[in-house]
């Protein structure tokens, strides 16, 4: 079976994009979005497929801190190396929305988990370590981003009073959307596909 290639568009990439880019596109450069970060080596989907690529030297050098190297989710300038699988990433795109959060142990460096996302799912299990807290917590993040917020309360199955919970994790969401679903059994799985573009 053959497997068609993911296009940028199917990744996002839009007019908007396409405008910011035009620049970089003159230099010689070509789009492509950060799928994967494994330390120094990143999966870069292009319209040309994927590449494994690695950070220039002088972008590792200008960046003032990991928090502006390349991360998911972020749009990139790279040059492809001529037969080769693999790309350079001269450049990362100014993002639109980050979700981020502080490192462990330390006062003021931003560790950016994911970049240019619309949405983001909460998923909480509705048994016994269900915490609406922390969902009050998570939520102050994907709100910091500039994402939108869907919490997904899995395991209905196992939990004993759902309305109940349903509505601390109404109170807990401020009018974000609250889906109830059971991975095990399939209930609401196709409401929660509807969230999903």
């Amino acid at each position: 079976m053959l497997i068609q290639p993911i296009t940028l568009e199917q990744l996002g990439w839009n007019s908007s994009w396409d405008e910011r880019f035009a620049g970089l596109r003159a230099a010689g450069f070509q789009a492509g979005r950060v799928a994967v970060e494994d330390r120094h080596h990143y999966l870069v989907h292009t319209a040309h497929g994927p590449l494994t690529g690695i950070v220039s030297g002088k972008l590792l050098h200008h960046a003032a801190a990991p928090a502006e190297l390349p991360k998911v989710g972020d749009w990139v300038a790279v040059s492809a190396l001529a037969n080769e699988a693999k790309a350079v990433i001269h450049r990362v795109l100014p993002r639109r929305t980050k979700f981020s959060r502080k490192v462990a142990g330390r006062d003021t460096e931003e560790q950016v988990l994911v970049a240019n996302v619309d949405v983001v799912f909460l998923v909480q299990a509705l048994d016994d370590a269900f915490r609406p807290r922390l969902i009050e917590r998570h939520l102050v993040m994907i709100h910091e981003s500039g994402a939108r917020p869907v919490i997904v309360l899995n395991k209905a199955d196992l939990c004993t009073d759902i309305e109940r919970n349903l509505a601390t994790a109404q109170n807990a969401a401020a009018g974000a959307p609250v889906v109830v679903v059971s991975a095990k059994t399939g209930k609401h799985i196709e409401q929660l596909k509807g969230l999903i573009h």
